[in-house]
């Protein structure tokens, strides 16, 4: 229910200047249950509610407060910041009767207002919010409870599904019905930016022609170009990471790597055709290499007479700790190698790989035939391919 307020404080409030005055906006009604309580009418600075009047309800229930509105905003109305209405005033409802009406027990719940069409905006939104919470609440209680049979649980699920698409479809009606009014505001909380950018932008053309170069359009146009450059740099990136797959790709004969072994003679990759290799990439200050290496080494000692060896790939700068490292996790097999250069390294550029430990698998005819497998899995794939 609160979530319609939190999205305002995203926005960046700015000093704009106004050659015109401001004009007194009035608000009364009557509270119910709230004789002697004192209600707080807040304005929005630096993006914390201040309070701008205040009032003691009478033993009737009414009240009225003022407020002197230069510019389309948002106030807060309410006995606390827990219980609150929230308002969009303008210096246009100045002269208007602006009635405010609720139960003082539950402002947020009960309340209703006329006479500021913005306000009265933003109600219908604080409306579905209220109905969607209430529902989605019972329909996460029956999910959790043990009482229920599977075939309640998926008609729960199906309610549940259909009530959040539902709360979508209404969401998106709000904005596209308000996107010239700020009230669109109180529903930008619930838009996702790596789905809804054209709403986005639909807020920020509503804005840019009811308040141009407003703090709140500027701060939603800020908005939409920060959301258009992440999605342009998670296109990039998704179009890397295939690249670097297709360096690598199932099928396709495994990339040779002209590295020297520790005594300085070159270990070709071609030269173990034959076998199944598994090419693993790793270094001495890898933790999770040296955690994996006990499994490597398992594997290699059961089924290197049945045509299997290991062609290890040193990510290491320091020439003395990877011999160290390779004598301490008793690493038998002679197939290792590296060009010393650590994330510089060729063959990081050839494998396209980001992270080690990283395997690649090679079939007989130096083909790929699987990436990255480890543990478990490795132990599986080597079984599969060569029997207990």
């Amino acid at each position: 229910m609160k979530k319609y307020i939190l999205s305002l404080f995203i926005i960046s409030i700015t000093t704009v200047s106004f050659s015109s005055a401001p004009k007194k906006v009035e608000i009364s009604g009557i509270i119910e249950n709230a004789a002697g309580k004192m209600l707080y009418l807040n304005a929005f600075i630096n993006n914390a509610p201040s309070i701008i009047d205040s009032v003691v309800i009478k033993k009737n229930g009414k009240f009225k407060l003022a407020v002197n509105v230069l510019k389309p905003d948002f106030y807060t109305i309410g006995f606390s910041k827990q219980d609150y209405a929230l308002l969009v005033l303008d210096s246009v409802n100045e002269g208007k009767v602006i009635n405010f009406n609720a139960d003082g027990l539950k402002i947020m719940e009960t309340y209703s207002i006329s006479g500021s069409k913005d306000s009265e905006i933003v109600k219908s939104l604080v409306l579905h919010l209220s109905n969607h919470s209430k529902w989605k609440t019972e329909y996460a209680k029956g999910l959790k409870d043990p009482e229920f049979t599977p075939q309640q649980k998926a008609e729960t699920k199906r309610k549940l599904d259909s009530l959040d698409q539902n709360f979508i479809t209404k969401r998106d009606r709000f904005i596209n019905t308000n996107y010239k009014s700020i009230a669109v505001l109180a529903a930008m909380g619930y838009l996702n930016p790596q789905t809804d950018l054209t709403l986005y932008k639909k807020i920020e053309e509503g804005l840019a022609e009811s308040v141009p170069n407003s703090s709140y359009h500027l701060a939603v146009k800020t908005q939409v170009k920060q959301i258009e450059t992440q999605i342009e740099s998670r296109k990039k990136e998704a179009a890397e990471r295939e690249r670097l797959e297709q360096l690598s790709a199932i099928g396709s004969v495994a990339p040779e790597l002209n590295f020297a072994d520790p005594n300085g003679e070159v270990i070709s990759i071609e030269s173990l055709r034959g076998n199944y290799v598994l090419i693993d990439f790793w270094a001495s200050w890898c933790r999770p290499c040296r955690a994996e290496n006990p499994n490597v080494v398992k594997l290699y000692n059961e089924y290197k007479n049945k045509g299997f060896t290991v062609f290890s790939v040193s990510l290491d700068r320091d020439k003395n700790r990877w011999v160290g490292a390779i004598k301490q996790d008793n690493l038998y097999w002679p197939n290792h190698v590296s060009d010393l250069k650590q994330w510089k390294s060729e063959a990081v550029k050839t494998y396209g790989f980001t992270g080690i430990p990283f395997t690649v698998l090679l079939d007989p005819d130096g083909k790929i035939i699987a990436k990255n497998l480890r543990g478990p899995g490795l132990e599986n794939k080597i079984k599969e391919l060569l029997g207990d």
